[in-house]
């Protein structure tokens, strides 16, 4: 029987907002949110289930809500992690915690030992797990102090910072509950399907069954977590259907969430009201690499108005359209960027652009501006004088 999914008031949607915005909520560290997010349990767990098919994972230490997206991408990778090795690691330190009591402690000297085994096999073109080198000892120094930051780790003593210049450097660890708790849990027995991969599918298969419950949990997920849902990779499929249950996803978004629903010609979106946006993550923040991409959008719009130019680059094109950008306005931005190299500043940006979905390279190795990009434009107020600024700013020199 499907679950009844009740109007929110303005509590539920600041709750359902912190589940989306946090990878859990630890009563230790928030205990007011916690308590209100399980006054606020029931409907939660109904309305994220039926819409997007998460689980509501709530605890006496944690509420979780468990965010599986339709599709993985690059830029969901989490946070502070750069290699693959680091994430092999981070799942070696996962099985070497299993094996580990809740508040018992353990030696870094201890767990690394434990990993050389634990380590798969390195093919043969490549080495090895050695914790000799540099680069070896700074993964793991990455995938510890995102554990300590996820609290699956407690710190007790010592510089975990450390171990990436010497070996010989030691910290003292305490497992948490969360431990146990960070990777996702199958509900079905993966031993019956021999591998993840037989699994999957089978699950595939039996959604089958039920299309219109799929698409719209695919389409909920794309919007809740995703910075837009392009026409290019919904298929005309979901498309249609943003198109004829645009009214309907626009009310039942506002009513459950702090986000508005937007639809365009080429791209879906939710974006937050001004007074709400620094309460979540949403571009532009703060940052000055965020003011960079608003004068970049500013600069496309007018060159499409004035050029009629597409919105693919060559990597030359694009370089010279972030220096023209960059002179029309490079005054105003950031010392960091206004000192930054050319080349280290377009490889930051086409970071950040892709991270947010408006720039994707293809096979041939074009630049694709999306149309999130052209959905954001910045210019200085129009009392701003940025050559003075300038001058202002190296008078202070």
């Amino acid at each position: 029987m499907a679950s009844v999914i009740e109007k929110f008031d303005e509590e539920d949607r600041e709750m359902a907002q912190a589940l989306l915005e946090q990878y859990w909520i630890i009563r230790e560290e928030q205990p007011e949110l916690y308590q209100r997010l399980r006054r606020r349990e029931q409907g939660l767990r109904n309305y994220f289930f039926d819409k997007c098919g998460f689980r509501l994972l709530v605890t006496r230490q944690f509420v979780k809500l468990e965010k599986i997206p339709a599709r993985p991408a690059p830029w969901m990778g989490l946070p502070g992690l750069q290699q693959v090795r680091d994430y092999v690691l981070l799942c070696c330190l996962l099985a070497f915690l299993e094996s580990k009591s809740l508040d018992e402690q353990f030696l870094l000297s201890d767990l690394c030992e434990a990993l050389l085994s634990l380590y798969p096999e390195a093919p043969p073109e490549q080495d090895g797990l050695r914790w000799e080198t540099y680069e070896w000892r700074k993964s793991m120094v990455r995938v510890l102090e995102l554990a300590c930051s996820y609290g699956l780790l407690v710190k007790v003593d010592g510089d975990v910072a450390g171990f990436g210049g010497s070996q010989e450097s030691e910290a003292l660890f305490e497992v948490t509950l969360l431990a146990r708790y960070f990777l996702r849990s199958y509900p079905k027995d993966l031993q019956q399907y021999g591998t993840l991969e037989q699994l999957l599918a089978a699950e595939d298969v039996e959604e089958e069954s039920d299309i219109g419950r799929v698409r719209k949990q695919r389409i909920y997920r794309e919007l809740y977590l995703t910075p837009g849902y392009e026409r290019c990779e919904a298929g005309s499929s979901d498309f249609l259907y943003l198109r004829n249950m645009r009214n309907r996803l626009a009310e039942d978004v506002s009513e459950h969430s702090l986000l508005q629903f937007e639809l365009y010609k080429d791209v879906a979106m939710l974006t937050a009201p001004v007074e709400r946006r620094y309460q979540l993550q949403a571009f532009p923040d703060r940052s000055g690499l965020a003011a960079i991409i608003l004068h970049l959008g500013a600069e496309l719009r007018r060159r499409w108005q004035e050029e009629s130019q597409g919105f693919s680059f060559t990597e030359l094109e694009f370089s010279q359209l972030l220096e023209e950008c960059r002179k029309r306005t490079g005054a105003g931005w950031t010392k960091e960027y206004r000192d930054m190299s050319m080349n280290k500043l377009q490889r930051e940006l086409l970071a950040a652009l892709e991270n947010w979905k408006m720039a994707r390279s293809d096979e041939s190795g074009l630049l694709w501006l999306t149309p999130l990009l052209g959905r954001t434009v910045g210019a200085y107020p129009d009392d701003y004088e940025p050559e003075k600024q300038a001058r202002k700013r190296e008078g202070a020199r």
